[in-house]
């Protein structure tokens, strides 16, 4: 009776989205990426894209605009928010300044290592989806991990907290500007797609960048010395507009759901996988100095952010005592390593 139950609720599902689909029209859904598709973790979006036109019959058909060819990075919030992009991939610490929950994923020093980044994140993203959904319009499909925000310099590599002194670096966020200012160097806004030539000119001394950006836009070639440890981690968003989903009937917002999870589990493996054996490898390679902060220094530069850091999850209220606490239980679980 058992088997009869379960097969009788799959053929239920398969005819009640048969029928959706076959009285409906295409639906199409534009996705803005600020991204490349030619990186590993951009495979499993494109992958997605094909599962959900596939188990849709081709009813929906979702396009990805790579590289800010819809909108531009930091308009891709807002453009979900109103319809202009129906779906978006979007770096969650640098909209802080317009919700400052989403300071919550960019906050310095908070994981010892990059799979506990990774496992906190997926905790928070119930708490993200319903700021999202209240204030955004758009409902967060996943949380997928960007490579931990590590620092470069032109010069010399950073290896004490003396060595922030009067340091010129490159900032995006606000509170990757309040972390510079706390270790004791200078933050200046520029746009990621400027740094290659700002490290070049001799603007800034330093940038802090993924290590996945490290080695995608090859900044070795004129930022030879990288610090890691596990200094910022960082994390985009992928959602959708709650008009464009709540359009689609229930069967059909199912599969892009079921598929999202997916997307995130092959981007979270990659990820996992490229960290050391590819990006860190890279940075061997080309790099005159990879440098891992001891354990003993990095909790000097805790100390010295530990009043922004408090700070900052305080003024979250609820959402920024419950991001501690997921931050203290995956700590527990992976100690930093150096």
């Amino acid at each position: 009776m058992k088997k009869f139950v379960t097969l009788s609720t799959v053929v239920v599902c398969l005819f009640l989205l048969n029928s959706a689909l076959a009285e409906q029209k295409t639906w199409r859904l534009r996705w803005a990426y600020f991204a490349t598709s030619d990186l590993p973790e951009s495979k499993p979006m494109s992958d997605m894209v094909k599962r959900v036109a596939d188990r849709t019959k081709g009813a929906v058909k979702i396009e990805i605009y790579w590289s800010d060819s819809l909108v531009p990075i930091f308009e891709i919030l807002d453009a979900v928010r109103t319809g202009a992009a129906e779906m978006g991939t979007w770096p969650i610490g640098a909209f802080a300044r317009v919700e400052k929950t989403f300071a919550s994923a960019e906050v310095p020093l908070l994981y010892n290592t990059f799979k506990g980044q990774v496992e906190a994140h997926e905790k928070i993203l119930p708490l993200l989806n319903k700021t999202c959904e209240q204030r955004f319009n758009q409902r967060v499909l996943s949380i997928d991990p960007i490579f931990t925000l590590e620092v470069g310099c032109v010069k010399k590599t950073i290896k004490k907290l003396e060595d922030w002194k009067g340091l010129l670096v490159q900032t995006i966020s606000p509170q990757m500007s309040a972390m510079i200012h706390a270790l004791g160097g200078k933050a200046t806004p520029i746009s990621p797609t400027e740094v290659f030539e700002s490290l070049e000119k001799g603007v800034i001394d330093a940038t802090i960048q993924s290590v996945g950006k490290y080695t995608e836009a090859k900044l070795w070639e004129v930022c030879p010395y990288v610090t890691i440890a596990g200094l910022v981690p960082a994390a985009v968003a992928t959602s959708v507009n709650l008009n464009a989903l709540s359009s689609l009937p229930k069967e059909v917002q199912q599969v892009i759901i079921d598929e999202a999870t997916q997307m995130h589990r092959e981007r979270v493996r990659i990820s996992l996988d490229t960290y050391e054996n590819h990006h860190i490898r890279l940075l061997k390679q080309n790099m005159k100095e990879v440098y891992f902060l001891p354990r003993a220094e990095r909790e000097r530069w805790k100390v010295a952010v530990a009043s922004y850091v408090e700070g900052l999850l305080r003024d979250m209220g609820d959402f920024g005592a419950e991001v501690k606490k997921i931050a203290e239980e995956v700590n527990k679980r992976y100690p930093y390593p150096y």
